[in-house]
């Protein structure tokens, strides 16, 4: 699993009995902010499924650039149905409501365990992820129940993702509740000013077509033009394609129903399903973007490839990740939806899911050392 050039650490070991991690999400905040380039970690767990308050979101703490770990904090639900699916968290770049910049949020899906509803809550921290405390409850929907079929009633929301635009706070989520307008899932977005109230939800994405879903929105914030990037799944063909939107502002993504450029390298590699995007100074001005996702396809196989573009996604080029875990499309969940982030130092981190001997998985993060673009056209 480790090269020459990696620092592997297993984060978390699945037991024998667990479901398995996965939704693993990296931050690493502002060097020059409060948490001075301190990086967190959090996942779902899929633990304590029997307990009456349900799991919680671990969430921990590297100070040495993601070679070491400590377990900072476990956030309960304050809905007492229990913090069980796609949590993320997020350093402020600015300020919102009560909150200043360099405070950090954590949004994710709080599910009872009969899975009976879905509910995106919103928590804040102002002690670098120690504590937590509940902000508000940004939307609701139906149970957790999964039916991608074009005869699907399901009504889940799913994924929240977030982003600060001049004091409004956006949260976008996979949405099932638009069925009566011919689609089977959208992107919805919800923004608010205080983070107790919230506006009406707006369709991102969408396509009337009872057949492709789009899903787990994720974006760049603010690249160094001012624009933004965000990658969306289409669930539906068998390859589940990652496409990629683009904004001048961070609020206006375009027409819901155009898809976006699709993401694939001058080497002929794509991602398939559960992206995540990240970005990187350049040194000269610009930005380096990597997208990656549960697994890549190259000449029919199956990989773990990002995918690297210079050029504000214009163009890509494949990059073997450090960690390359077997991948299926079906029957092993192991590296979905993984993330990779750059620690104070400048060096790539990864962050993913291994299945192990127990049949669960582990929480695995992987820093290499040197200069992780001699990776780049690697296959």
């Amino acid at each position: 699993m480790s090269a020459p050039d990696v620092d592997i650490t297993v984060v978390h070991s699945g037991s024998v009995g667990e479901a398995g991690a996965m939704y693993s999400r990296l931050l690493s905040t502002d060097p020059q902010g409060p948490h001075a380039g301190a990086m967190l970690l959090t996942c779902e767990l899929r633990l304590g499924v029997a307990d009456p308050a349900g799991p919680v979101f671990p969430v921990w703490r590297s100070q040495d650039g993601g070679r070491t770990w400590g377990e900072h904090a476990r956030v309960a639900d304050h809905l007492g149905r229990g913090n069980r699916y796609q949590p993320v968290v997020y350093e402020l770049p600015g300020d919102v409501a009560h909150l200043r910049r360099g405070d950090l949020l954590l949004a994710g899906n709080a599910i009872p365990g009969d899975g009976s509803t879905t509910t995106i809550t919103l928590y804040s921290s102002t002690d670098g992820g120690a504590t937590w405390q509940f902000e508000s409850v940004v939307d609701s929907g139906g149970p957790a129940l999964y039916d991608p079929s074009r005869t699907s009633t399901t009504t889940s929301i799913w994924e929240p993702e977030l982003v600060l635009v001049d004091g409004v706070l956006a949260v976008y989520f996979a949405d099932e509740r638009e069925k009566h307008r011919g689609m089977l899932q959208v992107i919805s977005r919800r923004t608010t000013t205080d983070l107790r109230t919230w506006t009406d939800v707006e369709t991102v994405a969408g396509v009337p077509d009872r057949y492709r879903r789009p899903g787990m929105f994720v974006a760049t914030g603010p690249l160094p033009d001012g624009t933004y990037r965000a990658v969306v799944e289409y669930v539906g063909p068998a390859e589940v394609p990652i496409h990629l939107r683009s904004s001048r502002d961070g609020v206006d993504w375009g027409d819901p129903a155009e898809a976006g450029p699709l993401l694939v390298s001058r080497e002929g590699v794509v991602l398939s399903g559960t992206p995540n995007l990240a970005w990187t100074p350049d040194g000269a001005g610009g930005a380096t973007i990597v997208a990656t996702a549960r697994h890549s396809w190259l000449d029919g196989t199956e990989a773990n490839h990002a995918l690297v573009s210079d050029d504000l996604g214009e163009t890509w080029s494949a990059m073997r990740l450090p960690v390359d875990a077997v991948r299926h499309v079906r029957g092993d969940s192991s590296g979905y939806s993984q993330a990779v982030r750059w620690n104070a130092a400048g060096e790539l981190v990864q962050a993913t899911t291994v299945r192990n001997a127990a049949g669960s998985h582990d929480v695995v993060v992987a820093v290499v050392r040197g200069d992780w673009r001699a990776r780049i056209g690697v296959l």
